[in-house]
């Protein structure tokens, strides 16, 4: 069988020319199936089959430069293609800094700080992550720039396909999680200033090129995206203090929160059909009104205080003692958020559904919006609120 060679800039290009079906067969590679749903076939270039123009019994196999075996299915309902990755370590690392950048990864490191580190620096880079991923989610729609074609690429995380890519907000939030955390622990705690920007540094390139490793995003993508991110730090961080002190300390910041938020979310931009963007906006705003109210209940009840000793601070390493502590917090917290996920999600879709007098099931664009929106928003500022202030009271 022909390989013929597609450039998605995957790793390595496959060397050989010719490979039958028992070598194939005996092949030691990760196969994995990509399925583009049929309501969102409009919304993607699919892959197509091309067929051999010297046998008409043949087809050619086109192979991705990482030895990744393409055969796609087209029919009305889905589009399947089966990849075959040769080479394990760059699939699994990429993968690994794509999720860098995923609400997983966020809804367990965030809390982790909060509980076992410093939570005044999580509040102010959680602060910063909410207004950065509202501009960059928002840019997207007012944009409306496509994904990278497929061919030539090859999606990787196809239910992000109908989403749109520019700017790459996983380069955003790449950049501004890791350098936010250098800026606010910088004059807060001893430690080798050229470790911490090179952690942030290595952070913030392998989202980026996990981005085009996935096929989701091209150079211009990621390039916008540094720059908006670079722009708004410089805006956002000078001010993220004062930020901070007013949510602890103002007696209606919960009232300006809340009001904030939802007006974010009134204006976002309106696009001509449905996208994750907008639900995923909501997930983001909710968690950060969460943990400002939180946060803000903590103070007023006299739980956060002001440090005793001025900055900076000598960094304490864990002892067995600790780490046990720690990862009991984790197991206690993680349960407390999964179960707050479960029953908000399900109940407040379902008041949502009654209310607007929907099927759950059939829901046209504009009224999966006006039930995806609220429902997300809803369920995550009980997240976030579960994760300040319940957790840590249950820990106590």
């Amino acid at each position: 069988m022909d390989c013929e060679k597609n450039g998605n800039l995957n790793g390595n290009v496959v060397s050989c020319d010719k490979q039958t079906v028992s070598e194939k067969s005996r092949t030691k590679c990760k196969i994995i199936t990509i399925k583009y749903d049929g309501s969102t076939a409009n919304n993607v270039l699919r892959h197509r089959k091309t067929a051999s123009s010297d046998s008409g019994s043949s087809v050619n196999s086109p192979f991705t430069s990482d030895g990744e075996e393409i055969s796609d299915a087209d029919s009305d309902l889905e589009n399947t293609v089966q990849c075959r990755i040769e080479n394990r370590f760059w699939y699994y690392f990429f993968s690994f800094g794509a999720s860098l950048g995923y609400e997983m990864f966020y809804a367990s490191f965030f809390p982790f700080w909060i509980w076992n580190i410093d939570g005044a620096v999580c509040r102010r880079v959680i602060n910063v992550w909410v207004l950065i991923m509202y501009v960059g989610q928002a840019m997207k729609d007012i944009i409306c720039w496509p994904r990278p074609a497929a061919p030539p690429v090859l999606h990787l995380e196809p239910r992000y396909v109908i989403e749109y890519g520019m700017p790459s907000t996983h380069a955003m939030v790449g950049a501004a999680v890791p350098f936010s955390f250098l800026y606010f622990t910088l004059h807060r705690y001893e430690y080798q200033v050229i470790v911490g920007i090179l952690i942030a540094t290595i952070w913030c390139i392998l989202v980026c090129c996990s981005r085009l490793y996935m096929g989701m995003h091209t150079v211009l993508d990621i390039i916008g995206g540094l720059v908006l991110v670079a722009i708004l730090m410089t805006v956002i961080l000078p001010f993220s203090d004062m930020v901070d002190h007013y949510q602890l300390t103002n007696t209606y910041s919960p009232l300006v929160t809340i009001g904030f938020m939802l007006l974010l979310q009134i204006i976002y931009p309106k696009t001509e059909r449905w996208t994750p963007a907008r639900g995923d906006t909501a997930v983001i705003m909710g968690t950060g009104t969460g943990f400002a109210l939180g946060s803000w209940l903590n103070y007023r009840l006299g739980v956060i205080r002001g440090p005793a000793l001025p900055p900076p601070y000598d960094i304490m390493w864990p002892d067995y003692r600790v780490f046990g502590l720690a990862l009991l917090r984790a197991i206690i917290g993680i349960s407390c958020i999964v179960a707050t996920r479960a029953f908000f999600k399900s109940v407040s879709y379902a008041i949502f559904c009654f209310v607007m007098r929907v099927d759950s099931s059939d829901l046209k664009s504009r009224q999966k919006i006006l039930v995806e929106i609220p429902s997300k928003f809803i369920t995550y500022t009980a997240i976030g609120f579960v994760i300040t202030y319940v957790a840590p009271f249950v820990f106590r």
